[in-house]
């Protein structure tokens, strides 16, 4: 049996492989906030939301003069909007250590609806508030990789089921010549 099955297996990994590292290589989007003399990038690694799970990101604070980040601070909140029945979540923000005026966060937000991401920057050139809006999402009822198994189990079925008939070919094919060997010919007798 030549080895072409083989690499459709691995074309079945790859396929696996390549959603799992989708998810987990950056940011999924990136926002672009401007609050007083500060701006911030803020990269978000969902989108969206989900209830009852962390909701991480990253903040780029950046000045036009560099001697205004010396001291800079960043708090965030995720602030729930009129029609959704929640309260304030404050989110956990802390410095990130090998970029000058970055911080990276989470917030773990507990009811689905419109929520606001107040981010509030505090330094040399005065203390500003931005907002982005958010939806956040009901959590999906399977996990990721759960779907894509389940996704991609009929192309496992395909592929066997072409495996099988390439053997039934090869059986019919084996027999069809032992057969014409030892047959004898219809039209002599």
């Amino acid at each position: 049996m030549k080895p072409w099955w083989l690499a459709g297996i691995l074309a079945c990994g790859t396929l696996c492989a390549s959603a799992i590292t989708a998810a987990a290589q950056g940011p999924v989007r990136s926002e672009t906030r401007y609050a007083g003399a500060y701006t911030l990038r803020i990269d978000l690694y969902s989108d969206p939301p989900f209830t009852g799970r962390r909701y991480t990101f990253d903040v780029l604070v950046s000045a036009t003069p560099p001697a205004d980040l010396r001291g800079v601070t960043l708090t965030a909140s995720a602030i729930p909007d009129a029609d959704t029945n929640a309260t304030t979540m404050r989110a956990t923000v802390s410095p990130a250590v090998q970029t000058a005026g970055g911080f990276q966060g989470h917030v773990t937000m507990g009811v689905r609806g419109a929520w606001r991401l107040r981010f509030t920057v505090g330094g040399p050139a005065g203390t500003n508030a931005v907002d982005l809006p958010l939806r956040v999402a009901a959590p999906t009822a399977i996990p990721a990789w759960l779907a894509w198994s389940i996704g991609l189990a009929p192309l496992l079925g395909l592929l066997l089921f072409g495996v099988r008939q390439r053997s039934y070919l090869a059986r019919l094919q084996v027999m069809g010549s032992m057969g014409a060997a030892g047959a004898s010919n219809p039209g002599g007798t």
